[in-house]
């Protein structure tokens, strides 16, 4: 099953409230998981998972600071599918943000439907993927009695 873990830092106020609102409201049959604290999130991070390719890590870096805070953990995220909320789009915050090697980032918004789509788009390949059948070879065919 597919799930979002989602760093909010618990001064991020507003801001991390209504990025919690949007994915609640878009994708409500989807585990979520929230970290407020780094240690927390790095603690999570740590914790290996036997279903990493179920699971999508949406950072919130609310400002440049926070985004300077995240980028401590790049090595635990290496193998993980990252998004990655920025403060803004200054070429300093972008070269920053391309560090992490994150599947897409975004700006801080009100709606967040860029990020919407694009998580939309990635559960979707992600249930393609986990139904497809295996055809039998033939071989298997001929080892039956």
């Amino acid at each position: 099953m597919m799930s979002l873990i989602l760093f909010i830092h618990q001064d991020s106020s507003k801001k991390g409230i209504n990025l919690v609102n949007v994915i609640n409201q878009n994708f409500n049959r989807i585990k979520l998981q929230t970290f407020h604290t780094f240690n927390a999130f790095k603690a999570r991070l740590k914790k290996n998972s036997d279903f990493i390719d179920n699971e999508i890590f949406i950072l919130l870096s609310e400002s440049r600071t926070r985004l300077n805070q995240l980028t401590s953990l790049i090595d635990l995220l290496e193998s993980k599918r990252t998004i990655l909320i920025l403060p803004d789009e200054s070429k300093e915050t972008l070269s920053k943000a391309s560090q992490f090697s994150p599947r897409f980032f975004t700006p801080v918004s009100e709606t967040y439907t860029d990020l919407c789509d694009v998580l939309d788009k990635m559960i979707n390949q992600e249930k393609k993927r986990s139904i497809k059948i295996i055809k039998p070879s033939s071989d298997f065919f001929n080892l039956l009695p």
